[in-house]
């Protein structure tokens, strides 16, 4: 008996690779949820045109959001997409024959080819990027914070095939992002009672730059390694100035008895 598989996708103004993500993600699942947060583009129509369950769910972080998306499907088996993912062709003949043979491990891991600014990056940490998507949610679920992973404590198996993923094409929009991931992540912190510390504003930027360029041989995709660098350094700088502000005007307010 095959098994089946519920496609998530969670999306925001995501309309440039939604249409690819969808309609690779549909070849091989029965059925897709699809969970926006409020779109102001394209992304809804596109949705629209490949799933029924298309919900509106505000969000407060990825981990989260993946959490409520998976409470409204309906089957055992769960696959969880970006909007700026897709399904490379193998890929998809892959998951299909697992599901006819019975999935033997309680969740996958998948090998992710990412690009920055339409340049695959096969050092600094994103060349062995493997990522758990496609899982039992009896056996595994995603933790509940905006960089979320998928954790279980069963057997995990890594696919042969890859996703191709773009989380970066356009300066802007990166830079937007890190902004906001930054504010959520500072927030998580401060939720966790993680105190603000200068060397950590200081230091650990530097030491995150530092591995991508050096450790992790950023230096071997030439100026994309640089810019991934410094973007690495920009965002650990950006949280632990977040965490400052946010800590800073708790004080003020609790000294000025607002709160």
């Amino acid at each position: 008996m095959s098994e089946e598989i519920t496609g998530i996708v969670l999306t925001y103004n995501g309309e440039k690779y939604l249409d690819p993500c969808l309609n690779s993600l549909r070849a091989c699942v029965e059925e897709l949820v699809i969970v926006d947060s409020g779109s102001g583009d394209r992304t809804l129509e596109i949705a629209e045109k490949y799933s029924e369950n298309v919900i509106h769910h505000n969000f407060e972080n990825y981990g989260k959001q993946c959490i409520y998306a998976i409470g409204q499907a309906s089957n055992r088996w769960i696959f969880i997409l970006d909007q700026d993912e897709i399904l490379e062709n193998k890929l998809i003949s892959e998951i299909n024959a697992l599901k006819k043979s019975g999935f033997a491990h309680d969740a996958y891991s998948i090998r992710r080819r990412n690009f920055l600014f339409n340049k695959e990056i096969k050092h600094g940490g994103w060349g062995n990027d493997f990522v758990i998507r496609l899982f039992d949610r009896n056996k595994a679920f995603p933790t509940d914070n905006n960089f979320s992973v998928v954790k279980t404590e069963g057997n995990v198996k890594r696919l042969k095939n890859r996703i191709i993923h773009y989380p970066c094409d356009s300066i802007d929009k990166y830079f937007a992002k890190m902004h906001s991931y930054a504010s959520i992540s500072a927030k998580e912190m401060l939720g966790k009672n993680r105190e603000f510390r200068l060397y950590n504003l200081l230091f650990n930027p530097l030491y995150r730059a530092f591995k991508k360029y050096v450790l992790q041989k950023g230096f071997l995709d030439g100026m994309y390694g640089v810019i991934l660098a410094v973007i690495s350094y920009y965002f650990v700088f950006l949280k632990y100035l977040k965490l400052w502000e946010i800590t800073n005007i708790n004080h003020e307010n609790k000294n000025n008895g607002d709160i």
